[in-house]
């Protein structure tokens, strides 16, 4: 009998699809034995046909009985374990999901060291990929299917200083890891990642990465769709705001057609077609001030005061800059009354204007290249480029510094980039040959729950439509998702149901770690009810990439996050610190 095995004091007294209750019928001998079981522990329990199954220990129970010895009856502590099955052993091989064993069980050990290597490294040499090691046993790696795990969405949860961020590196920074051979010969592998940073902390853990703050980045306007241009300008909840979205459409797909020339015949609002913000907010103030002629010969028409001018077709003239109208007039001779919008647009062309002047927002509406120039339609391959590693530096990892970026147009900007991620893969899959090599993208969405939170505001519709089509659709088309959260229960479920691959940290909310429950695809009360107690780096693991669902202590790294936490005590207790208050109100004003 090997020392992992407890039969002749173990026995199975229940056996249900979902647990299994092992009664140990001697605490004293158990204690005496050089063995260990705790929450989180294996079992394998086996039958006369050799069928075995492997348990995981949920909880235990105390159980006082009387034992009758030397005709006298003596209390007795027992205790009885309830497992719950996560898979079966086939010819040494482990597998998931449970099969019936006969009735009763004719043994019962607790797993052994090579049992959990087995159990832990039952993937594909070529696909294995490993983070962090066993709870129970440090000297044991867990490995994952790494096809399934950055193929199918995932998410990573945990409270702040649960060691989130340099968990999310250390999965990266494996995950990207070039072979000897590719490093040998100073070859980039196809590995593409894009981390939306919030908080600007993970240019320090990948050194080699292109790292884009608001100051390198560009996003001209024009490359927004209806959703992203509406959301930028206009106020939703404004009594005209029907009248600024159909004469703002009609205004930038007609300066669309201006600029695409003889092409203009095919674009519509959604097309990355240039137009200038500038000549569509002329066009809204002409509306705004038009005033039109009603005096015989003037057909109805907007009329000009400088030179009379009719102006048969708006998009010939009201591009330019404004021209005064002639005044209402009720005479026979100079009749002319207020046009359909006049004086309709007040607020929204301040807005405009507002936010074309706000300085913040260069970097959307009004970008320059190299040569101090508008960028146009031509420049959408090296737009797109910047953001997608493939600008003259390649690199495998795009972070996309968005802590400097204003918070009002933080959703826009990171529907934007999903959007045209999503879109190129669309049609680089849709014209590559059958066969050829793929373009896998993971993008990684720090801080989530700030731009696809559950709510149905107006504010965040265009994000989270972005976001949720890439949870759908996106996998087909080459894009993955990695949903990094502190308030799981504040982000979108349409987004978090779709992932297949949890790596869950410690939860201090209990809202959270009912949500997190409810949407991890094992059922598994063991693991799951570690959530609060779980310690820094410590993480559960579940889902179809990984053999059976398992805590791990997440790997050390080198390059680390710099999300290092304020001391406050320690800080305190420094020397006062001399601050040059106008230093800092300069580079808050930029």
């Amino acid at each position: 009998m090997s020392d992992n095995d407890i039969t002749d004091i173990a026995k199975v007294i229940a056996v249900g699809p979902d647990v299994i209750e092992v009664e140990v019928s001697s605490t004293e001998e158990y204690q005496n034995r050089d063995v260990q079981l705790e929450i989180g522990s294996y079992v394998q329990i086996s039958d006369d046909n050799d069928s075995c199954l492997v348990a995981i220990v949920q909880s235990f129970r105390v159980k006082d009985s009387l034992t009758r010895q030397d005709d006298a009856e003596l209390p007795t502590v027992k205790f009885v374990l309830s497992l719950q099955p996560v898979g079966r052993l086939e010819d040494g091989v482990f597998k998931r999901g449970g099969k019936q064993i006969t009735i009763p069980p004719r043994r019962v050990e607790i797993a052994s060291k090579s049992l959990l290597e087995e159990i832990y490294s039952a993937v594909e040499p070529e696909k294995r990929f490993s983070f962090g090691q066993l709870v129970q046993d440090e000297n044991i790696s867990v490995y994952l299917d790494g096809d399934k795990f950055f193929g199918k969405h995932i998410g990573v949860v945990g409270s702040t200083g649960s060691g989130k961020s340099s968990t999310v590196a250390a999965i990266l920074q494996e995950g990207i890891r070039p072979s000897t051979g590719q490093t040998e010969a100073g070859k980039l592998n196809n590995s593409h990642v894009i981390i939306f940073d919030l908080h600007g902390e993970y240019r320090s853990a990948f050194p080699d990465a292109r790292a884009i703050g608001v100051d390198e980045l560009k996003l001209p306007y024009w490359m927004m769709n209806s959703e992203e241009l509406e959301e930028m300008f206009i106020e939703s909840n404004e009594q005209n705001s029907h009248n600024q979205v159909s004469q703002f459409r009609n205004a930038v797909i007609e300066n669309k057609k201006k600029y695409a020339g003889a092409s203009g015949t095919k674009i519509s609002y959604d097309s990355p077609i240039y137009f200038s913000l500038e000549e569509v907010i002329n066009y809204l103030t002409h509306l705004n001030t038009e005033v039109i002629g009603k005096a015989p010969g003037d057909g109805n028409l907007p009329k000009f005061k400088d030179d009379g001018t009719l102006v048969t077709d708006r998009s010939l003239h009201y591009f330019e800059m404004p021209r005064a109208f002639v005044e209402q007039s009720t005479s026979a001779a100079a009749k002319a009354s207020n046009g359909p919008f006049n004086g309709e647009f007040n607020r929204f062309l301040m807005r405009l204007e507002g936010r074309r002047n706000d300085r913040r927002l260069d970097f959307l509406l009004a970008p320059r290249n190299p040569s101090d120039e508008e960028f146009k339609t031509g420049d959408l391959s090296e737009l797109l480029s910047q953001f997608m590693g493939y600008g003259k530096t390649k690199s495998n990892v795009t972070i996309l510094d968005l802590s400097g970026i204003p918070f009002e147009v933080l959703s826009v900007v990171v529907s934007l980039i999903t959007r045209l991620i999503f879109t190129f893969n669309f049609h680089f899959k849709k014209h590559r040959t059958r066969g050829a090599q793929e373009l896998p993208y993971l993008l990684v969405y720090e801080e989530a729950h700030n731009y696809i939170p559950q709510s149905e505001g107006a504010k965040y519709g265009t994000v989270k439509r972005a976001i949720e089509r890439i949870a759908k659709e996106g996998r087909k088309y080459g894009i993955s998702l990695m949903i990094v959260s502190q308030r799981p229960s504040e982000i979108s479920e349409t987004v978090f149901s779709q992932c297949n691959n949890f790596v869950a940290m410690r939860l201090t909310n209990p809202a959270d770690q009912r949500y997190v429950k409810r949407l991890l695809p094992d059922n598994l009360g063991a693991i799951t009810d570690a959530l609060p107690s779980l310690e820094r780096q410590e993480a559960i693991i579940i889902g179809d990439s990984v053999t059976v669902p398992s805590i791990v202590k997440v790997n050390s790294i080198v390059n680390l996050p710099d999300s290092h936490d304020i001391n406050f005590r320690t800080e305190w207790k420094q020397d006062w610190l001399e601050v040059e208050i106008p230093d800092v109100i300069e580079n808050w004003r930029g």
